[in-house]
C-alpha cells in the first residue's frame, strides 16, 4: 500500500505540473487571481471593481503580461461579491508575486482540507479522497488561482461538522462557502431547512457578509453587482467550451439571451429545491447529516448558473458519501459516476489528463471493486480510449467560432471585452459539446441514483 500511495502522490504532482506548464504557455497562469487581486486593490482605492477601468490598468501593470499581449484590449473580470473582495484587500496590499505565492499556499491547504474532511465524514481512506480530487479540483483550479478550492473546502468542512452534529460550526463554514455564491447558497438553504440549530448562526454570518459588502462597495455598486454584473458575466461565459450551464446550452441553440438567462436561473432554482429535498431524506434515513451539505451542490452544478468545468468537483463529495452509505449491491452505479466526474474531460487537450487512466480511474475502480485487477484494467483502458477519442474530436474542431454574437452587455463592465475573448477562443462545435457528455452523464447518473436511493429509503 505504501508503494501505491507513493504512485498516487507522484501521479497527482505530475498532472499538476503538466497542467501548470500548459497554462503558463497561454499566459494565464494565476490569471483568475490576477483579476481578484486587482479588484481588491481597486476596491481598497474606493473605485468600482466591476468596471473595465481601472481594473485593466492594474492587471496589465502586474506580473507577466503574455496573456494581454496575445489578447489586446481584454480585461479579466472579477465577479466576486463585495465581502469576498474585502477579504482579499490585505493580499492586494502586497506585491503581486508575494500575494500570488500566499494565495497558492492557501489553495493547497484548501485542497488538503477537502481530502482530509471527505475521508472523515464519508469513511474512506485519504488515498481515495486524493484520487477523487487530484484532477477534478487540484489540477484544474490551482494553476488558474481560482476560488473553487476554498469554496469546496468550506463545503467539506461544513459536511464534517454536520456529521458530528456541531451545527454552529457547520453553519459558519456554509457561510464561508458563499465565496462562490452559486455553490454556497444551496448548502446554506439546506441547513436552514433541515437543521434548525443552524438558522441563527446562518442569519448572523450572512448578515455580517452583507454589512461588509455594503461597507466596502456601497449600496449602488452592490445593487449593480446583482442586477448587471452577474447577468453580464453569465452571458460573457455562455459561449465557453468549458461551460456546463443550461444558459450556455440554450444560448448555443440560438435562444435569445434574455430567455437563456431566465431559463438558466429557473433551472438552478429547481435543482436547488430538489437537492434540498433529497438531502433531507438521505440525512434522515442514513443518520449521516453530511448529506445535508453535500447533496445540494451536486444538484446545483447540473446545469446551474455559472457552472464551469472547475465547479463540477462540488458534486464528488455527494457521490463518495452515497457509495459509503449504500448497500454493496447498490454501489456500482454511483462508483461509475465517480469515475466519470473525477476527470475533467473538457480539458482533453491537456497533457495532465494522460494521468487519468491511472489516476483516478484505474485506482478508484480498483478500490471500489474490492481490488479486482480486471475491472481496474478495463476501466483504465476505457478511460484511455475515451480520452483518445475526445482528443481526436478536439483536434478536428475549428479553431474559433466563425460568427460572434453581439451581446447586450454594458460596455463599461469588464465582461464586455471578456465576452469578445471567450467567443474568439471557443469553437461552439459539436466536438466541444461532445467533450462535456461524459461529465453530464456522470452527473445525471449520480442525481438519479441519489434521488432513487432517497425515495426508496423514504418508503
Amino acid at each position: 500500500m505504501n508503494r501505491i500511495t507513493a504512485v498516487i502522490l507522484l501521479a497527482s504532482l505530475a498532472a499538476l505540473a503538466a497542467q501548470t506548464a500548459l497554462i503558463t504557455r497561454t499566459g494565464f497562469l494565476m490569471g483568475d487571481f490576477r483579476a481578484f487581486y486587482c479588484a481588491a486593490r481597486v476596491t481598497s482605492e474606493g473605485a468600482n471593481p466591476y468596471l473595465a477601468q481601472p481594473l485593466r490598468t492594474c492587471e496589465i501593470a502586474i506580473g507577466r503580461n503574455l496573456f494581454f499581449r496575445k489578447n489586446p484590449g481584454v480585461t479579466i473580470p472579477a465577479p466576486l461579491p463585495g465581502y469576498a473582495l474585502a477579504a482579499l484587500v490585505p493580499l492586494a496590499a502586497l506585491p503581486f508575486v508575494i500575494a500570488a505565492t500566499l494565495w497558492t499556499m492557501l489553495l493547497l491547504c484548501a485542497c488538503a482540507a477537502c481530502i482530509v474532511t471527505l475521508s472523515r465524514f464519508a469513511g474512506v481512506e485519504w488515498q481515495i479522497s486524493l484520487a477523487v480530487f487530484a484532477l477534478s479540483l487540484c489540477t484544474i483550479s490551482l494553476p488558474f488561482g481560482e476560488v473553487v478550492p476554498l469554496a469546496l473546502a468550506c463545503i467539506c468542512a461544513a459536511a464534517y461538522f454536520a456529521w458530528r452534529s456541531r451545527w454552529r460550526t457547520a453553519a459558519l463554514f456554509a457561510a464561508g462557502a458563499m465565496i462562490e455564491p452559486h455553490l454556497g447558497l444551496p448548502v446554506c438553504i439546506a441547513l436552514a431547512v433541515w437543521a434548525p440549530a443552524t438558522r441563527l448562526p446562518l442569519v448572523f454570518a450572512l448578515g455580517v457578509l452583507a454589512i461588509v459588502s455594503l461597507a466596502v462597495l456601497g449600496p449602488a455598486t452592490n445593487l449593480e453587482y446583482f442586477t448587471s454584473v452577474l447577468p453580464a458575466h453569465a452571458l460573457s461565459e455562455a459561449t465557453r467550451d468549458t461551460q456546463y450551464s443550461l444558459t450556455a446550452v440554450l444560448f448555443s441553440l440560438g435562444a435569445p439571451e434574455g430567455v437563456a438567462l431566465r431559463m438558466g436561473l429557473l433551472w438552478y432554482g429547481a435543482m436547488l429545491a430538489l437537492g434540498t429535498f433529497v438531502a433531507g431524506l438521505l440525512a434522515r434515513k442514513t443518520g449521516n447529516d453530511a448529506f445535508l451539505v453535500c447533496v445540494p451542490p451536486a444538484f446545483a452544478v447540473f446545469g446551474g448558473t455559472f457552472i464551469h468545468v472547475t465547479q463540477i468537483a462540488a458534486a464528488l463529495p455527494a457521490a463518495v458519501l452515497l457509495i459509503s452509505s449504500a448497500k454493496k449491491e447498490q454501489q456500482s452505479l454511483p462508483a461509475i459516476a465517480v469515475l466519470l466526474l473525477a476527470v475533467p474531460w473538457a480539458w482533453a487537450i491537456s497533457p495532465a489528463l494522460i494521468i487519468a487512466p491511472l489516476l483516478p480511474v484505474g485506482y478508484l475502480a480498483w478500490r471500489y471493486w474490492k481490488g479486482n485487477a480486471r475491472v481496474a484494467l478495463l476501466a483504465a483502458l476505457a478511460a484511455a480510449l475515451l480520452l483518445w477519442g475526445l482528443v481526436e474530436l478536439a483536434g478536428g474542431a475549428p479553431g474559433a467560432a466563425v460568427h460572434a454574437r453581439t451581446l447586450a452587455i454594458d460596455p463599461r463592465l469588464a465582461e464586455a471585452t471578456w465576452s469578445n475573448f471567450t467567443q474568439k477562443s471557443s469553437t461552439n462545435s459539436i466536438a466541444a459539446w461532445m467533450l462535456r457528455v461524459p461529465t453530464w452523464a456522470g452527473l445525471l447518473l449520480l442525481l438519479t441514483r441519489t434521488t432513487a436511493y432517497a425515495l426508496r429509503e423514504a418508503r
